[in-house]
C-alpha cells in the first residue's frame, strides 16, 4: 500500500458508510476513518501503487459514489 490517499470529510454517518462500502474497482485499497483535532470525521482511502485511480488515470468519484449510496 501507498501512503498516498483520496481524502473525503462530511457528516459522520456518511464516513462511517463510506468506511464500510468503499471499494476500488481497480486495486484492493484501505480505508480509515479518523477525526481531526475540530471533531470533524474524515475518510482515507490508500490505493495500491499502480492502481490508476493512484496515478490519476481514472477517477475515483465512481467509487466514491457507490460506497456513499451502498450500491456495488
Amino acid at each position: 500500500m501507498t501512503n498516498f490517499t483520496n481524502l473525503i470529510a462530511g457528516p459522520a454517518d456518511l464516513i462511517a458508510h463510506m468506511v464500510a462500502n468503499y471499494r476500488c474497482g481497480h486495486c484492493a485499497s484501505e480505508t480509515e476513518a479518523w477525526t481531526d483535532q475540530h471533531g470533524n470525521p474524515h475518510l482515507n482511502i490508500a490505493h495500491d501503487d499502480g492502481c490508476p485511480v493512484l496515478e490519476g488515470t481514472l477517477s475515483s468519484l465512481p467509487d466514491t459514489l457507490r460506497a456513499a449510496t451502498g450500491t456495488t
